[in-house]
């Protein structure tokens, strides 16, 4: 059995090489393209719909939060009313339906930005701070 020669091996080796460049670089691209949870402030766990996701005008607005944590939310510059969100205290969530007579009765026909205010609840209201993100509604 005749082995490849020099040259054919090192093409090879060379073509493999440039694959796995190319793949790296793909990688590189979507993980930068496509921010996650990662990028979001230590206590947030979550946020629902994601950044720059696209969405229904009807979709739940949500929000995940590390233990201790409590939070309100302001959908495009509306303060959502306590009476309009639900809480889940076990899972310290908590998650606005946009319905006819809310405050917020769908999602706008494009760019919405989601304001939440978090605080420890140990601390009070008066020490929050706040983290925005966008998404788009159809």
């Amino acid at each position: 059995m005749d082995l490849p020669s020099a040259r054919t091996r090192r093409l090879i080796i060379l073509s493999m090489l440039a694959t796995a460049a190319a793949l790296f670089a793909i990688a590189v691209f979507v993980y930068v393209g496509n921010p996650r949870s990662t990028d979001l402030p230590v206590a947030i766990q979550s946020v629902g719909p994601e950044p720059g996701s696209n969405v229904l005008s009807q979709t739940d607005v949500t929000v995940d939060l590390a233990v201790g944590y409590t939070a309100e939310l302001e959908i495009n510059g509306i303060k959502i009313p306590e009476e309009e969100l639900f809480r889940v205290q076990a899972l310290n969530s908590l998650r606005y339906e946009p319905q006819e007579g809310k405050v917020v009765a769908r999602l706008l026909p494009d760019q919405n930005c989601v304001r939440v205010f978090y605080w420890l609840i140990a601390q009070g209201a008066s020490d929050n701070t706040s983290y925005t993100w966008c998404f788009d509604a159809s």
